[in-house]
């Protein structure tokens, strides 16, 4: 099994990018106090880039983590702990981002205290780039920088990479359509994914359940198969679902990591994405 039915809805719905603003963001530049916090990793890595400095609170990613110009910051979520309402309440926040369906209480308990909040819900690279230019509108600072940082995603997009399937999981077997970030991706690089046009019946927005059946009927060209956090790549690849519908003579199996395909993550998750899949 790839992932528990639970752990997978968890990392899913930490999915970040359309936007969807409780309030109107302030057209006042002439506020020097921006004091942004960010309950998702795509929103604290876009708002670093275009003002580290105004960037106060951030979640407990591991992506983050990684990356000194975080190390300073206050860290107000912890692995599937909610964010604390007391650590940010204390960061006094101009502004705080989090991921629609996933943040909505405490962010409509902060905009009860009048604080500006705003909902991500991410679904394309062009709702990301709407999410950026939104953010530097508000710190009064210039996209085209943070634009740079997901190049890969503009590199040939009109190449036909025929038909191919995500297996997000085994168990359930979950795959994406057009209405996911993933399946999106798929798209904009122009592969034939299988499952694009099947209708979302299951509790995960925009993943559909397939049968081993479809997949050996479809017989797409290319496998994607999903690598999570912590997951050994051995075992990945010996899973007994993948080897039922493998077929050497007409699959080839590539695996992606869980962050830039599935969950957008960060900038830099998101080009070794399209880089990956402009490759393929």
């Amino acid at each position: 099994m790839l992932l528990s039915k639970f752990r997978f809805f968890f990392l899913l719905a930490t999915l970040s990018l359309c936007i969807y603003p409780n309030r109107g963001l302030t057209t006042e530049f002439d506020r020097v106090d921006k004091r942004v916090i960010s309950l998702n990793s795509l929103g604290a890595d876009i708002v670093s880039k275009l003002d580290n400095d105004s960037l106060v609170g951030i979640p407990g990613s591991s992506l983050l983590k990684k990356d000194d110009k975080f190390a300073g910051k206050v860290i107000v979520s912890e692995g599937r702990m909610p964010p604390s309402l007391e650590k940010i309440i204390k960061l006094k926040p101009s502004l705080v981002i989090g991921s629609e369906g996933f943040h909505d209480k405490i962010l409509d308990k902060l905009a009860d205290l009048n604080i500006e909040t705003l909902k991500t819900n991410t679904k394309s690279i062009n709702q990301l780039e709407i999410l950026i230019k939104d953010l530097a509108f508000y710190l009064n600072k210039n996209p085209s920088s943070v634009n740079e940082n997901i190049k890969s995603c503009y590199f040939n997009t009109s190449k036909d990479r025929g038909s191919a399937v995500i297996l997000a999981s085994t168990k359930p077997l979950l795959s994406p359509n057009s209405n996911s970030w993933a399946g999106k991706l798929l798209d904009r690089f122009n592969f034939d994914n299988i499952s694009k046009d099947l209708e979302s019946k299951t509790e995960f927005k925009g993943y559909v359940n397939l049968s081993p059946e479809i997949i050996l009927k479809k017989k797409p060209s290319k496998i994607i198969v999903i690598s999570f956090p912590g997951m050994n790549q051995n075992s990945l690849l010996a899973n007994p679902m993948l080897k039922k519908i493998i077929d050497s003579n007409n699959n080839e199996i590539v695996t992606f990591n869980y962050y830039g395909l599935i969950n957008p993550g960060s900038l830099k998750t998101i080009n070794s994405a399209c880089m990956k899949l402009s490759n393929i």
